[in-house]
């Protein structure tokens, strides 16, 4: 598989340990059925360890193991069925989904809320074909073109997290005519700390598929979103939803009821 190299990777050992426990009961959890489940994580945390979340051996033991396949599936069958039956019925017409990411989520949102007025992305972020798709997507730096057009949601689906600023996002967004904000988020807690959350988008981002999104120390406790958030309007948190398939962490839900400024 490679040699290994002496530098660690910059993770604890507690959260490597932490990572590959979670990924054997996910695994078990979410039905991916991998032989030899616990060899398998013990196999993959060292590879990462020792190479570090660009590690060649590690993208191909996902591949060999059919796990990179399955995950996938879970991701664009299991996770977005599941987000959207819990999301969607929070949705008002008409909506925006910002920072759509591969647009999985927003279809499933689609199939049940709608479609959305307009997606919002970064070009170089997925190799997604936009003409394909069965609404229309602008570029992030286009999102000002929307002034003048009233939306009821603007959707920010676990991607706040990713900002190394949120802050100019949130700006452009509350410069639109927007009534209400609805925004995912995974939270830290007792247990998931930052590290750990680092540790899983750069597997997510970088290991187990390639995307050109950044994985920046921005997580917050339910607290922590809430307060940051409230610049913005009122805030509710929603609720929870512990067993998110194909994600080792629970997701939150907040509602942001704007207020002008």
């Amino acid at each position: 598989m490679g040699e290994l190299m002496e530098e660690p990777l910059g993770y604890s050992e507690q959260a490597l340990t932490r990572f590959g426990s979670r990924l054997v009961r996910l695994w078990d959890r979410d039905g991916f059925d991998v032989e030899d489940a616990v060899g398998t994580a013990r196999l993959l945390t060292l590879l990462l360890r020792q190479q570090g979340m660009d590690s060649p051996a590690a993208a191909q033991l996902l591949v060999d193991t059919g796990i990179r396949d399955r995950w996938n599936k879970v991701f664009a069958e299991g996770r977005s069925a599941v987000a959207a039956e819990w999301i969607a019925p929070h949705l008002g017409t008409p909506w925006l989904d910002v920072l759509a990411g591969d647009f999985t989520l927003t279809r499933g949102l689609a199939r049940i809320g709608g479609q959305p007025a307009v997606a919002v992305e970064r070009r170089s972020a997925y190799q997604t074909d936009w003409a394909g798709l069965d609404f229309p997507v602008i570029d992030l730096d286009e999102l000002g073109g929307l002034r003048g057009q009233a939306f009821d949601t603007a959707f920010l689906g676990t991607v706040l997290h990713h900002e190394r600023d949120f802050g100019p996002l949130l700006e452009q967004l509350a410069a639109l005519d927007c009534r209400r904000w609805l925004v995912a988020e995974n939270c830290l807690d007792a247990e998931n700390d930052e590290e750990f959350h680092l540790l899983v988008d750069e597997f997510f981002n970088r290991c187990l598929n390639t995307f050109d999104v950044p994985c920046v120390p921005q997580h917050r406790t339910r607290e922590g979103w809430m307060a940051a958030l409230s610049e913005y309007g009122t805030v509710t948190h929603v609720g929870q939803r512990a067993a998110m398939p194909g994600i080792p962490f629970p997701y939150d839900l907040f509602l942001v009821e704007r207020t002008a400024r």
